[in-house]
């Protein structure tokens, strides 16, 4: 039979492959799966935790359940607040202009009847100014 390699002892610990025959005749096997079960039963011992420690996180505990809060809630709330009210008023502010900027169905039609009768590009008449003299 053939060493266990990583895969083989992963397995194991985790309960995916049974030990079988050369696992109990290879020394060098049967070392490593002793160190792996000493490896695993220190990393899963509970740690011993002194009775001053837990009161002292306990104190702690109730001590920040009773006093006051400064987590700033009020600020938390400001920059949205502050975000709708300036949307608000760019909206509110949008909306006058419109109003205001509203021209008549004829002035509408006269402008779009003098572009088109036009046979110069609207663009082109600020060019004209540079040639001016």
């Amino acid at each position: 039979m053939k060493h266990w390699n990583e895969t083989d002892f992963k397995d194991w610990l985790y309960g995916l492959k049974d030990e079988d025959q050369h696992l109990e005749e290879c020394p060098e096997c049967r070392g490593e799966k002793t160190r792996l079960r000493m490896v695993r039963a220190r990393i899963t011992e509970q740690p011993e935790v002194s009775p001053d420690l837990l009161a002292a996180q306990r104190r702690s505990i109730y001590r920040r359940l009773y006093e006051p809060r400064h987590n700033w809630v009020a600020l938390r709330w400001a920059l949205p607040v502050a975000m709708v009210l300036v949307m608000v008023f760019g909206l509110t502010l949008q909306r006058g202009r419109r109003s205001a900027s509203t021209i008549s169905d004829e002035q509408l039609f006269s402008d779009l009847t003098a572009i088109e009768q036009s046979a110069e590009p609207r663009a082109i008449a600020p060019m004209h100014k540079l040639f001016e003299q």
